[in-house]
């Protein structure tokens, strides 16, 4: 307890922390503002490829799927490594994704390099630039988040009329090579992210700890692996001795046998004779001398390994060695004693096989352990059908928009329209959810928001102007930026700070395959239909259920333990 004080560095709430927000501000633009404009790509796809609309729509379903996939492993680097080198890695990769994606042929080569390439990048620059704002604030949180995220819409707002123009003037090649040298200012956006001092410590703490862990195990195999070794050379040494002894006994008799004997031979009967003690004690002083080396190591991490349980087992003494055998009795003997010390070590190595296991288990488990939090797993269940209804209309809404009459640049209107209303409700519902009063219904605030969106696009389909889609634009974008800055300030209610980045990588993980199977099974229907009736209507019941669910499971739980589920 007394260790972990010194880096429990208390949050800002400011200072450096608004340039940690800017810097989370123009990842989100890189990010999650280029995947929306990535469906206006979707009707020059489909007709440069000839394609149907299940077959291009998996192009923005990879892209989306890859990025919440590999949240994981983007809080992963950020905790390892730091959040710097993890949002600087993901800008190369997503920047070379999308280059690449400018000499594609196919859509398949799409696949591969818009798709999973170009989401790995964004999975690395994402979560880890979203979990620095939560570390840097604290009674802000909710405002830092709201203007961190809104960058998704101010993105969309200035992108999504500018990509339109790009493939005007540049053709979709041109276009997507363009955003490739945008994205790539992520690693700038990398650069602003500076760890707290205490951050630091901790990292410097876990790495000590971690490198002792390591030497331990290291000398707990060198041991074993060393007495292995002795015992088969003691083996290999009895039995040959044990046959010349024998070869000896039986051709005492003879003199002229003797005589006859190769050169290497009686060598080796000489050097029998006269001189097995002096190898056995050679033989041990160099055993001992390495043994002792291989204490002294053990016990500069006696420490850790008492904290992690690992005994060093006693090595085997230069006394143990057996002599040579005066009689097949205890050659016998000799030969059972080295079996049982060859079993004895072999164990040796599989306990250290399995304290390398132990070392690794305790600080995942550790690191994971808000998996048991009831009310986080409820969390979770609401954002799998949020993940499914929140994606189909960023993905449809500029081909429903150009089947119901709307010209291009309308459409590409249409979704800065919805950007500019989602920088209304990111702020907004910000401000709000900060606000002492309104602090404990912060949940509340979130189902009303997905809920909300959910209704408005089960009137979608009845919209078949630019004038009645303007509305659906604003309401759904309003309620789409609340939610979208509501996440991370829920999930950071729900579990501890220290564990917000595993958190929130699991939370993105989990959007993975309702991103990866909704735009499809979307295309499928309009394919089958004719019409993007039963799609907006599946996307507007998945978003309704998230927000039913929670809220559901909190009355019976009010009612049941007098007490709220989140708050």
């Amino acid at each position: 307890m007394t260790e972990k004080k010194p880096h429990s560095v208390a949050t800002p709430d400011g200072g450096w922390g608004w340039m940690i927000v800017a810097g989370c501000f123009l990842t989100t633009v890189c990010t999650r503002a280029v995947t929306r404009c990535v469906s206006i790509f979707f009707v020059e796809f489909q007709s440069y490829f000839s394609r149907d609309y299940s077959a291009t729509a998996w192009i923005h379903s990879l892209l989306d799927c890859t990025t919440m996939l590999c949240a994981p492993l983007g809080s992963y680097i950020g905790n390892r490594l730091s959040s710097r080198t993890a949002v600087m890695i993901g800008g190369l990769l997503s920047s070379a994704g999308l280059v690449l994606s400018s000499l594609a042929t196919s859509v398949e080569f799409l696949y591969l390099t818009l798709g999973v390439l170009t989401g790995l990048g964004f999975a690395l620059s994402y979560t880890p630039a979203i979990a620095m704002v939560g570390s840097y604030f604290s009674e802000r949180k909710a405002l830092a988040y709201g203007i961190a995220m809104s960058g998704s819409g101010i993105g969309t707002f200035i992108l999504a009329p500018a990509v339109q123009l790009l493939i005007e003037f540049f053709s979709w090649r041109g276009a997507l090579l363009i955003l490739g040298g945008l994205v790539s200012h992520l690693c700038v956006c990398g650069a602003l992210m500076r760890p707290l001092e205490g951050q630091r410590g901790r990292q410097k703490e876990m790495d000590l700890e971690g490198n002792k862990k390591v030497d331990l195990l290291n000398v707990k195999l060198a041991d074993g692996v060393l007495n292995v070794e002795l015992c088969a050379q003691e083996q290999r040494s009895v039995e040959i001795k044990h046959m010349d002894t024998d070869k000896m006994m039986k051709d005492r008799g003879g003199k002229e046998q003797a005589d006859n004997m190769p050169w290497d031979g009686k060598e080796q009967m000489e050097e029998d004779k006269s001189g097995p003690s002096d190898a056995k004690h050679t033989h041990s002083d160099e055993e001992l001398n390495h043994r002792q080396d291989l204490s002294e190591d053990s016990e500069t991490v006696n420490g850790s390994a008492d904290e992690w349980n690992i005994s060093v087992p006693a090595l085997i003494q230069s006394d143990d060695l057996p002599a040579i055998p005066e009689s097949k009795s205890e050659a016998n003997a000799n030969h059972t004693a080295l079996a049982q010390s060859k079993v004895v070590n072999t164990n040796i190595l599989k306990e250290s096989r399995e304290n390398v296991w132990s070392v690794i288990r305790k600080p995942v488990l550790r690191e994971y352990s808000f998996l048991l939090i009831p009310d986080f797993l409820l969390l979770l269940v609401s954002f799998l059908f949020l993940a499914y209804g929140c994606s189909v209309p960023f993905v449809y809404l500029v081909p429903y928009s150009l089947s119901a009459g709307v010209s291009p640049q309308q459409a590409a209107l249409l979704m800065s329209i919805l950007g500019v209303s989602g920088i209304v409700g990111t702020i907004t519902f910000g401000w709000i959810a900060d606000r002492k009063c309104l602090r404990p219904y912060r949940v509340v605030s979130y189902m009303l928001a997905v809920g909300s969106e959910g209704l408005s696009c089960l009137f979608l389909p009845l919209l078949s102007g630019f004038s009645l889609l303007v509305p659906f634009s604003l309401i759904y974008g309003y309620f789409d930026g609340a939610y979208v800055a509501l996440i991370p300030v829920v999930t950071s209610d729900t579990v501890s700070s220290t564990q917000l980045t595993s958190a929130l990588g699991v939370v993105y993980f989990l959007h993975a395959i309702p991103y990866l199977i909704s735009p499809p099974i979307g295309g499928w229907l309009v394919d089958q239909t004719g019409s993007y009736t039963s799609t907006f209507f599946l996307s507007g019941v998945s978003l309704i259920c998230s927000a039913v669910i929670l809220a559901a499971v909190r009355v019976i739980i009010r009612c049941t333990r007098g007490s709220s589920c989140l708050n």
